[in-house]
């Protein structure tokens, strides 16, 4: 557009003032016979105006950041000058003639300027204020200039001419005490991207100065215009006073509170920008802070415009319930209440890193010009049962033009809830350190506790992200719209870790339902799912978290309770088993014992007397929460004196962990659960209870089973052997005592083959008392040890003597069952004498014995055990003078036994070993005694498929000599074959059984009582 050509123009200079300005005159003209001068209309019925131009008022210059190393050297700092600018002015219609003299054409007052009513750019008729970088500027239309119409001395000196922004008073004059406006009405382009970046008093990373043209001018419900506190023109340039306050909006682009502006005589000395924005993850409000100010370096002598940023946070405590906008009623996140106690936040980068890659001006993460790295803020949450947490983390800042407005897909939003409301960054073996919250262990309450610490766990950390509101509400200025969730956490469940013995953390997510309804519609309370890791929690895959008892004898010693633990419950604790488990007690509140104790390693699963299946034996409908095992803990707390009632404002006593659990029970295996008319019953109570004060830790376990029967059958349907019936079998652990086992043995039944038993049943129910009948001893044994229980029956048989030529004697045979503890089937055993009483057989001087052992499970033989061996016993006397004995022995051991495949490193035992023992003595007169034995053993074993022979060989030779005694021995072991770790080589178990040491040498053994007799008289005297 071409700009109009005024009609008369004239430059007026004063030097002395240093007063230069242009006045271009559109519908006036000299009248060159008016004395004195003036100007008169030309078109009466046009419109007269007046354009007052001024050359450039602004310099517009180079910014440094603060600490930035590399400064532009003196006389290289970059800078341009602004355009002209100019104040435009309509001639009233009252004004018919303007004195063209120096006086009259400065009385602007008499004017009315003309403006640009909105935003726009200005034409060359309108006024338009070039007075800082990019921005035109306008004053409002009803405002003047003052100015002196004369030079102004002061003490001998002429001040420079400038005319000052002020506002009208009511006789249209300029009110000095009144504060003038002016508005952003257009803006201008940086010429390119350098120049951009160089010039950044307004043009900071992250800050949109067209902003202002919105914030100033209407149609912007919440525009306001900026104060002028100053605004002078001058010929050496504009000095400002500017100062622009805004409250939040909703409006697209719009993030700035505050604009404060100081430049004197054209060059800019203060400028302050302040953003609303919020912090993530957690949305508490802060304000961005830009700050450019002229500062003098005294090392170049150069006084630089020098900027920074910083965040300072305007809402320290965030209250999550009730806010507006939040989805699932705060439940997705454990804390209700965030508050930020510190550090305050210093001076960014002057490019920290973006929460989106290459975008600085949706969001960055608040880092440190100092060392570049991200800012730990120290926060305290409270948790949803009311508990306080202090931790560590990073924070973001993101402009509040991006956080209220409804994350559609294509908006910032959207991409930033996207970016870090998924698992991508938090599952693999290095998830993002900014996503996870460290808790160090801290205990983090899940949701509102009925008991206090029954929702609460030791957490190690907790990873975040973004969730948008749900549906799509009306934005608020105050309110963000994403919201921070717990995406995971990893944390201990204590009641496991108390029973089952220190684990890896598990990874806690909150349930769908529970997030959705609360606890309505969920009668089971279940509120977390436990799963093994991040990934398969993120996956949805159905994995939960395995826990296998290592050492049972703290909960009793006769069960196993190996499960899978898929969820929490704030009704039970811990739930065992897989999701559709755990979804059943959620959604009907009912669980089955057989899929509660059926974990996916078949190899770990629960077991109930050694290896009968824990799942086997609980009934499917066993349901509802008072069936179920509950696990829980409880934080403990001192009570009021008065009321007895705990004091949960005070400091935790203590806590207590408890495994409840009461259920019938069924036929499984060798459990017959229905014993007549009754069914057998387990009721179970283990307690774990920690003081703080006394530094103690209680443990203690009780448990009963009521009458039931043990009975034995093989894999072929309906052959049994034999059965033992318990009233009950109660058993116990204490702290200091250890475990205790007290077995009701009230009957032992014997089936099929062995049924002919029967006749002597009633003699059999007389337990532990021995009888006789027929000729045959019976007497019911009992044995308890730390890994199994022995019940049974043995039949003795009466000792054979055929006067000195033959005795046989413990001829007893024995039938039972053997109940374990530790990881292996029910067994019968069957046996002919036993292992530490073998039967005997002498004729003669020679000698003999043995044993022999048979274990059956309903699946197999499991184990074969047996010794025979021989002897040979020569005593001399000679004369009184020297005694002797001369013993030979040779025996021969054998043992099969089968590995369990449940059970880790069990494997098939074969063991064949013979041996020969030779000890002889020698006493004189008891004085001297001579005892040498020689013994060697050759040993064949396999194991698990690998074989070896080894020999070994012992000899010993002792003297003594009054009280002088020497004893020489020599020993080798020698591999013929491969190598088996054995310590039966060494004298354990195994050469203890077939080849027992002769009892250790006594006085007795080497001195007869006539030697002792004589040896006394020798010295009577």
């Amino acid at each position: 557009m071409t700009a109009p050509v005024p009609a008369a123009s004239v430059r007026l200079v004063r030097p002395q003032d240093m007063l230069v300005i242009d006045f271009a005159f559109h519908n006036l003209r000299p009248d060159p016979g008016s004395d004195p001068p003036r100007l008169i209309r030309i078109d009466p019925a046009l419109p007269c105006l007046v354009v007052v131009g001024f050359e450039s008022q602004h310099v517009t210059e180079q910014t440094v950041y603060e600490n930035e190393p590399d400064r532009p050297a003196p006389g290289s700092i970059a800078a341009r000058t602004v355009g002209p600018s100019r104040i435009a002015f309509v001639v009233p219609g009252t004004v018919k003639t303007i004195p063209y003299t120096e006086a009259g054409l400065l009385r602007w007052w008499q004017w009315v300027m003309r403006v640009v009513p909105g935003a726009g750019r200005p034409d060359t008729l309108d006024t338009d204020l070039l007075v800082v970088d990019w921005l035109h500027l306008t004053p409002e239309p009803y405002a003047t200039w003052d100015h002196s119409e004369t030079p102004v001395e002061h003490d001998g000196r002429t001040e420079l001419w400038h005319t000052r922004l002020a506002a009208r008073g009511p006789t249209g004059r300029p009110a000095p005490f009144s504060l003038p406006t002016v508005r952003v009405v257009a803006a201008d382009d940086p010429a390119n991207p350098q120049e951009a970046r160089l010039f950044g008093a307004l043009n900071p990373e992250g800050f949109d100065y067209r902003q202002l043209i919105t914030l100033t001018n209407p149609p912007e419900p919440d525009a306001a215009p900026v104060d002028a506190a100053l605004l002078a023109l001058s010929a050496t340039g504009a000095t400002l006073d500017l100062d622009g306050r805004w409250e939040p909006t909703v409006t697209p682009g719009l993030n700035l509170k505050h604009w404060e502006h100081h430049a004197w005589q054209g060059r800019d000395n203060k400028v302050i920008l302040e953003q609303y924005g919020f912090l993530i993850p957690y949305g508490h409000r802060a304000l961005l802070f830009t700050e450019t100010k002229r500062t003098f370096d005294a090392t170049t002598g150069v006084a630089y415009l020098e900027q920074r940023r910083f965040v300072r946070i305007t809402e320290p405590v965030k209250e999550y319930p009730g806010a507006y906008g939040l989805p699932f009623g705060g439940r997705s996140l454990p804390f209700t209440r965030i508050a930020i106690e510190g550090p305050v936040p210093p001076v960014l980068p002057q490019s920290p890193e973006p929460l989106l890659a290459g975008r600085p001006e949706h969001g960055f993460w608040i880092q440190s010009v100092e060392t570049g790295a991200d800012v730990a803020f120290v926060l305290r949450g409270t948790d949803q049962a009311g508990r306080e947490q202090r931790f560590t983390a990073p924070l973001g800042f993101v402009p509040h033009d991006v956080a209220v407005r409804i994350p559609r897909p294509g908006t910032v939003l959207r991409e930033l809830i996207d970016a870090y409301g998924g698992f991508d960054r938090i599952t693999g073996d290095a998830p993002d350190p900014r996503r996870s919250v460290d808790l160090a262990g801290q205990e983090l309450g899940y949701t509102a506790e009925v008991d206090p610490g029954t929702a609460t766990h030791p957490t190690q950390r907790v990873f975040w992200g973004l969730q948008g509101p749900p549906g799509e509400p009306a934005p608020r200025p105050d309110s963000p719209l994403f919201f921070p969730r717990m995406l995971a956490a990893e944390a201990r469940l204590s009641t496991l870790d108390a029973f089952y013995g220190p684990g890896a953390p598990v990874v806690l997510g909150y349930d769908e339902r529970y997030l959705r309804d609360a606890f309505t519609g969920n009668p089971g309370e279940v509120y977390v799912r436990v799963r093994d890791s991040v990934a398969s929690l993120a996956s949805g895959e159905d994995r939960p978290v395995q826990r296998l008892l290592l050492n049972n004898s703290g909960i009793g010693g006769i069960w196993t309770p190996n499960l899978d633990c898929g969820g929490v419950s704030r009704a039970i604790g811990a739930v065992g088993g897989n999701a559709e488990t755990v979804d059943r007690l959620r959604d009907e509140g009912e669980i089955t014992g057989k899929s509660y104790f059926n974990i996916r390693d078949q190899l770990n699963r629960a077991v109930l007397f050694g290896a009968t299946l824990l799942a086997n034996v609980l009934p499917d409908n066993a349901g509802g929460t008072e069936f179920a095992p509950r696990i829980k803990k409880e934080t403990l707390y001192p009570k009021n004196p008065s009321t007895g009632i705990p004091n949960t404002d005070k400091k935790p006593a203590g806590h207590r962990m408890t495994i409840e659990f009461t259920t019938p029970l069924v036929d499984a295996g060798p459990f017959r659960a229905l014993v007549g008319n009754n069914r057998a019953r387990l009721d179970l109570k283990i307690l774990n209870e920690v003081s703080y004060a006394e530094g103690t830790n209680t443990n203690t376990a009780s448990g009963r089973i009521s009458l039931f029967e043990l009975r034995l059958m093989t894999a072929t349907p309906g052959l049994q052997f034999i059965g033992v019936v318990f009233k009950d079998f109660t058993f116990s652990f204490d702290h200091d005592g250890g475990p205790s086992f007290k077995p009701g043995v009230d009957a032992v039944r014997f089936y099929g083959p062995l049924s002919f038993v029967g006749v002597f049943q009633d003699y059999i129910g007389d337990a532990f008392k021995g009888v006789s009948i027929f000729g045959l001893k019976l007497k019911t044994y009992l044995e308890i040890t730390y890994t199994e229980v022995r019940v049974g029956v043995t039949f003795g048989l009466e000792d054979i003597k055929m006067g000195p030529v033959l005795r046989v004697t413990n001829c007893v045979l024995s039938a039972g069952i053997v109940v374990p503890f530790e990881k292996k089937p029910v067994r019968a055993a069957f046996g002919f004498a036993r292992e530490d009483e073998k039967f005997n057989v002498t004729v003669y001087g020679f000698g003999g014995g043995g044993f022999l052992t048979i274990e059956v499970s309903e699946r197999r033989m499991e184990k074969i055990e047996g010794a025979l061996e021989a002897t040979y016993t020569l005593a001399f006397d000679f004369a009184q003078v020297a005694t002797g004995l001369a013993r030979i022995a040779i025996g021969i051991y054998f043992k099969l036994e089968r590995g369990e495949d449940e059970v880790e490193n069990s494997k098939d035992e074969v063991l064949l070993r013979g041996y020969v023992r030779a000890t002889g003595r020698l006493s004189v007169l008891g004085l001297i005694s001579i005892t040498a034995e020689f013994y060697a053993d050759l040993q064949y074993r396999e194991l698990g498929g690998e074989t070896a022979v080894t020999a070994h060989v012992r000899l010993t030779v002792s003297i003594d000599i009054l009280f002088f005694h020497v004893s020489v021995a020599l020993e080798f072991f020698y591999n013929l074959k491969g190598s088996i770790p054995d310590q039966s080589l060494t004298g354990g178990r195994g050469a203890r059984a077939v080849a027992p040491e002769d009892e250790p040498t006594s006085f007795g053994d080497l001195m007869s009582r006539q030697d002792w007799e004589q040896y006394c008289a020798a010295f009577a005297g």
